[in-house]
């Protein structure tokens, strides 16, 4: 079984990192916009939800992320009638939801758009007005690692490098000391989860980390074919607690301004006899929620590659998936 290019895409992460770091992009199209929409399919929609988060707290500009497919194909509904800066994300730059969405976009938009992948001589990058291309973040496995943390990271330098460069220092300090460390730490946490037999597996986030949660999930759930799921953390008492029972797993990914809460609900959830575990709580960071998001991403990158190993299921290439989602003419 190959299954080393997935092993190695999570290790690569803090390389490519830094190097975005030293080499922060630009995002000047957000000065003069009435609104931001981020949009991707599966992967790159849920780095939309966290990006359109990051960028309305630091910019005070209505942002969201948005699916594809609501633009390409229910444009009236999603699309405004204002100034704009559509930003599309696609790893491969041809997904084709993507690719319609940005047609789309172009025939009835009124704005710009600014496409950020790892392929510049594709159908995103030759539409869009301009792209971020990170190139060394191009990936041989079917499932989303580096890629995910290093595009959603580059709309973060790209918005701080333009609204508020000195917080790039302060991520470059943090990201130099403990990126590697945490890693080694997702790493050992997620080789002993892996050997139990869950039912399910939960992943809750508020804010800018509700995207990273559902990324989380669908990690986990593409590698290794195990039911997991995301809800927004308070959400979760509101019907979706009802399903657990002493096989459940949940995995909080704890913010600083919901703190309080979550550490209530994780109480109730272990209170029902599920396990719990909360991920930023004792972590070696001083970065706010918004800053260190990405830095969650290897716990659920290990335990989906972990997790599909322990199933005898290669992680380089689930069941079911392709590298590249097409739709057929």
């Amino acid at each position: 079984m190959n299954n080393n290019y997935t092993r190695q895409e999570i290790e690569d992460q803090p390389g490519v990192w830094e190097n975005l770091i030293n080499n922060p992009p630009r995002l000047e199209e957000i000065l003069d916009k009435d609104n931001v929409i981020f949009f991707g399919s599966g992967t790159s929609h849920y780095l939309a939800l966290s990006a359109a988060s990051f960028t309305q707290h630091y910019t005070g500009i209505v942002s969201r992320g948005l699916p594809s497919q609501e633009i390409a194909f229910f444009p009236e509904a999603t699309m405004p009638d204002r100034d704009t800066l559509y930003v599309g994300i696609s790893r491969s730059g041809e997904t084709s939801e993507v690719v319609i969405a940005t047609e789309t976009i172009r025939e009835r938009g009124k704005g710009n758009i600014i496409g950020i992948t790892t392929e510049i001589d594709k159908p995103l990058a030759r539409l869009a007005e301009r792209s971020i291309v990170i190139g060394e973040a191009k990936e041989k496995s079917v499932v989303m690692t580096k890629s995910f943390t290093s595009m959603l990271l580059a709309i973060q330098l790209g918005v701080l490098s333009t609204v508020n460069p000195s917080a790039i220092d302060t991520m470059k300090d943090e990201f130099s000391r403990s990126s590697r460390k945490i890693l080694t730490i997702a790493e050992a946490w997620a080789k002993g989860e892996a050997k139990n037999n869950y039912k399910e597996i939960i992943f809750l986030g508020s804010g800018p980390l509700y995207g990273i949660a559902c990324e989380s999930a669908l990690k986990v759930r593409e590698m290794s074919a195990s039911t997991a799921t995301a809800f927004h953390s308070l959400e979760f008492r509101h019907g979706p607690k009802a399903s657990l029972t002493k096989d459940s797993f949940v995995v909080i990914l704890i913010s600083d301004s919901a703190r309080e809460e979550e550490l209530k609900i994780a109480k109730e959830i272990e209170d029902v006899g599920s396990k719990c575990t909360i991920i930023g709580y004792d972590l070696p960071l001083s970065l706010s929620e918004f800053l260190r998001m990405i830095l969650y991403m290897p716990f659920s990158q290990y335990l989906g590659y972990y997790k599909a190993l322990e199933k005898g299921i290669n992680p380089d290439t689930p069941i079911n998936l392709t590298r590249v989602v097409r739709i057929e003419e």
